[in-house]
């Protein structure tokens, strides 16, 4: 996928995700973990493109990208997602909180992006 490929699909999930907040947080929190981490994957490959006139398709290779870059910050939030993601997935940790510090990290994500 090319860069404006990546902030497309970006801003369609950040659209997908304010329509789920308005339905219920608590019950779609799991939902909005997921997506918040797969439309900050888009925004940064997009801000890698930007930035560094390269980016991964691969989620897995984005921190070590952004490491190689200099970018240690940005890879620290986007560890950071990793681990939220993984908790709402798997670990049950899903709530109002956690939506929180997704979206305060899916913000700071969307600023480095653009």
């Amino acid at each position: 996928m090319n860069s404006d490929g990546h902030l497309k699909k970006a801003q369609q999930m950040y659209d997908d995700i304010l329509r789920l907040k308005e339905d219920d947080d608590e019950k779609r929190a799991s939902s909005i973990v997921e997506l918040s981490f797969l439309c900050a994957h888009h925004y940064c490959a997009y801000g890698c493109e930007r930035r560094f006139q390269k980016h991964t398709d691969n989620h897995s290779q984005i921190s070590k990208l952004l490491i190689g870059e200099g970018a240690d910050d940005m890879a620290e939030v986007f560890i950071a997602l990793e681990s939220k993601r993984a908790g709402a997935a798997y670990g049950g940790k899903s709530n109002g909180g956690n939506i929180e510090e997704v979206s305060e990290l899916l913000d700071i994500v969307i600023q480095w992006s653009l």
